[in-house]
């Protein structure tokens, strides 16, 4: 439904307000804020001013050009993995003042008047439900809904082998695919037959898993343990450097006050362990493209010392992690803002929980395997931008989807401060770290399309699953039992797409 005149010119008015200071700004690269280069810093540093007149004469430009559509973009999102209030702003209900509703709010707008439409975003609802009004509508061939955002995994395959997806390929026209807001790395390893269902920009604010640390009760390690930061700049923050971290503390078992050098939720947060490790439970064969389960095959041997020594971790005197109910491990949480942790795995919303507390914390991303492994790795577990088969206007459609990732910059510099609060602009390096974890996310197929059987579900969890519930030591024949299965299912659901 169109907005109100009254509320068109309110937003007209806005955007004027806010596109004549970027007329003025000299270049700006993609996903820098600041509007600062290198090469103008060093410029104005020694005094070379032609240099820097130059940097300023090219204004930065949207790769689609600006259009009037006047057509309405409508957005359904699944709530378990889009959070209300983290990507639209419904302009009834903005709180005005909070920083983070008046970027979105602005971005919509911007979108909106640059390209002559109506965004609309409607709740579809949790995990099980979000599919089903898509599903019904696009069945039917009407293109009511233009995107789809989805879970992280339940509904996904389905989705695709019912051909309710369109391919991102059809829209390479409006989507700047080079670009840095793109993650175009993870959208290509999810691709199958070279066709790209699933999409993934900066407006998806990654969901991802981190470390997080007590800076002050770190304090009296730092000598031993080392300057965290640095240490993951120098690529040398692995996972045996972490348990070293964490075994720096120790205290009494009759202490009610204990204190732990690790603690987390026993579950989900340990998968993203396989993907930091730069592991795969599912792959695409690289000559024919044909996906299968690699976990039970070519892994093993690492997979089973990946998880001996996370194992090792979670069962360890200075940890504390707690799992579901029906798990070996004790129910009740310890959180870094108990005071008595000094790291713990949290998600990246959760990080919005510390913002109000005492306690400094510090962020770090997942270690990896070892020295030898060349970069940090972490797992989405956000969902994904997908376009409904039956729209009717692909430019229209790729050209939103891409303005909205082009004007982010904003959203997220007040999204960090969302997450952290003050915290950001008193420890920069926190911000730069949360920087570099979202700038290394990918997948894994197994987990986008883990709904399809509950053997590749079994083998996306298998770390968990032995940690919590079995044995260490049957970590190859856990895998080797669901490994037929997974890979049956897949070559099935490949076999639908192809």
């Amino acid at each position: 439904m169109m907005k109100s005149a009254i509320c068109k010119v309110l937003c007209l008015l806005l955007t004027l307000a806010m596109v004549i200071p970027f007329a003025a700004c000299g270049e700006v690269e993609e996903n820098n804020p600041t509007g600062k280069t290198e090469a103008s810093t060093n410029a104005a540093q020694s005094g070379d001013a032609a240099a820097t007149e130059q940097e300023q004469v090219t204004e930065k430009k949207p790769y689609v050009e600006q259009a009037k559509y006047d057509e309405e973009f409508v957005a359904l999102y699944c709530s378990d993995t889009f959070t209300k209030g983290a990507y639209f702003v419904d302009p009834e209900n903005r709180e005005e003042g909070n920083d983070l509703d008046d970027k979105l709010y602005e971005r919509e707008v911007m979108v909106e008047d640059y390209l002559g439409v109506d965004i609309e975003a409607i709740d579809g609802g949790n995990y099980l439900e979000y599919t089903n009004e898509f599903k019904a509508t696009v069945g039917a061939g009407d293109d009511s809904f233009q995107l789809l955002m989805t879970h992280s995994y339940m509904g996904i395959s389905g989705l695709i082998t019912s051909n309710y997806l369109l391919d991102y390929n059809e829209l390479e026209e409006s989507i700047n695919f080079d670009a840095g807001y793109w993650n175009s790395t993870l959208m290509n390893d999810l691709a199958i037959n070279d066709k790209m269902f699933l999409g993934y920009n900066d407006f998806c604010l990654s969901q991802v898993y981190l470390v997080v640390f007590n800076k002050e009760m770190y304090e009296p390690y730092k000598a031993t343990g080392g300057d965290l930061y640095e240490i993951v700049r120098n690529k040398e923050w692995t996972l045996d450097k972490m348990i070293s971290v964490a075994s720096l503390v120790t205290d009494t078992a009759d202490n009610p006050n204990r204190k732990y050098g690790f603690t987390g939720y026993a579950w989900v947060p340990l998968i993203s362990f396989v993907t930091a490790s730069d592991l795969n439970i599912a792959d695409k064969d690289a000559d024919t493209g044909e996906l299968y389960i690699c976990a039970a095959h070519e892994n093993t041997e690492k997979l089973t010392a990946l998880h001996e020594k996370i194992y090792g971790l979670c069962n360890a005197d200075y940890s504390y992690v707690w799992g579901p109910g029906d798990m070996k491990k004790p129910t009740e949480e310890l959180k870094l803002t108990s005071n008595r942790v000094l790291m713990s795995l949290e998600g990246t919303f959760g990080l919005v929980s510390y913002k109000g507390e005492d306690i400094q914390t510090g962020i770090l991303p997942y270690p990896k395997y070892d020295a030898k492994q060349e970069n940090y790795q972490h797992l989405n577990w956000n969902g994904m931008l997908t376009v409904s088969s039956c729209i009717k206007n692909k430019k229209m459609v790729g050209d939103v989807l891409e303005m909205l990732a082009y004007f982010t910059d904003d959203v997220k510099i007040a999204f960090y401060e969302t997450l952290l609060g003050s915290k950001v602009a008193n420890a920069p390096e926190d911000a730069e770290m949360l920087e570099l974890i979202w700038s290394t996310t990918v997948s894994d197929l197994a987990l986008v399309f883990s709904d399809m059987s509950t053997n590749v579900d079994a083998m996306v969890y298998f770390i968990p699953q032995l940690v919590t519930n079995l044995d260490q030591s049957e970590t190859a024949s856990y895998l080797k039992s669901n490994a037929r299965a997974a890979d049956r299912a897949f070559q099935k659901f490949y076999q639908k797409v192809g």
